[in-house]
């Protein structure tokens, strides 16, 4: 396979922390330059990784070296981001969620099909192996009938939330951690047809942005599902599935550190504990070779398609049904 170039675009912590260094560390896999609005950053970025700097979007949109865009701006950017490098005939890679609003999605799907371009949604938990446990468990248990699976991810309030506060930007504990734990049951179901049966999203009263919620769901298989989710609470980060004869619980399901080895619980009809060690990754290098193995996969880019309109179709439904109305005191 021949070596794809890539952009960065969005030069946050995070861009900087994780992404940058995984992409070096993929095979077929060539940074040709980074982008922001902040020249010194970019500066240090393009110095320090030997690649472009750009402040300009439409240059970097230009160079015909550039094939990929990953996109890491702020959340509430992410629509009108990746229509611009779908127009500049690039393929877009794309940090979680896609977008904030369903019609954006319909739109971002239908014109990368029209394009023949690949348009990813970068929830990089699914890739690691600790979730492929997850979806194993499921599997290897369907006969003692799963019951149920409870789901968290709650985080601290953040000294510096930058976008996160901004409703502007889709800030907000829904869209940045809430769409983690909604996108990890469709995955794990993925030909089942989903009923809300609760959904609420709340609101501090000096805030613009929701803090919490929690959604009851129904598959049509029968299972429910109780998915949590946070900002200025105790820190969880978990998954917990009940089947009629055991259990698995696994902590730091979604945001992990570099190489992160899990630890998987499990327990017997009556009680008693087990641990196993699981495999070290990391879940971005993870994420980036599969994204890779989509060129030339009309299967795979198809199937992303409907992940990711299913997640968004999901994600829209519990933000209308959901009770707004409640607030934080």
């Amino acid at each position: 396979m021949k070596t794809l170039g890539i952009a960065v675009w969005g030069l946050g912590q995070h861009s900087i922390k994780r992404i940058l260094p995984a992409l070096e560390a993929c095979k077929n896999i060539s940074l040709i330059g980074v982008c922001s609005r902040d020249q010194e950053i970019v500066n240090n970025c393009s110095k320090y990784w030997g690649c472009i700097g750009w402040i300009n979007p439409n240059e970097m949109l230009e160079d015909v070296e550039v094939e990929i865009v990953y996109i890491a701006s702020p959340i509430g950017l992410h629509a009108a981001h990746s229509k611009k490098v779908l127009i500049a005939g690039k393929n877009v890679w794309c940090e979680k969620p896609l977008t904030c609003n369903h019609n954006d999605t319909i739109s971002l799907v239908n014109l990368a099909k029209k394009s023949n371009k690949i348009l990813t949604e970068g929830f990089m938990y699914i890739y690691h192996p600790q979730f492929k446990k997850v979806q194993n468990f499921i599997e290897e248990n369907q006969d003692a009938g799963i019951k149920s699976i409870v789901c968290r991810f709650c985080i601290p309030k953040l000294e510096n939330p930058g976008f996160r506060s901004d409703k502007s930007l889709c800030g907000g504990a829904f869209w940045d951690v809430g769409s983690y734990t909604i996108s990890s049951v469709l995955e794990l179901f993925p030909n089942q047809d989903v009923q809300i049966l609760f959904s609420e999203i709340l609101f501090k009263d000096d805030e613009d942005v929701d803090s919490e919620g929690r959604v009851l769901l129904r598959f049509s298989n029968g299972i429910t599902a109780y998915l949590e989710w946070g900002v200025g609470v105790s820190y969880r980060n978990e998954i917990d599935i009940l089947t009629s004869k055991n259990s698995l619980f696994i902590d730091k399901i979604f945001s992990k550190p570099e190489n992160y080895e899990p630890l998987y619980f499990f327990r017997d009809m009556n009680g008693n504990q087990s641990i196993e060690k699981g495999e070290k990754s990391e879940q971005f290098i993870d994420m980036f070779a599969h994204f890779i193995s989509m060129f030339g996969s009309s299967k795979k880019i198809n199937d992303e398609y409907e992940k990711i309109y299913r997640r968004s179709e999901l994600m829209d439904e519990i933000f209308k049904q959901s009770k707004l109305s409640h607030k934080l005191m």
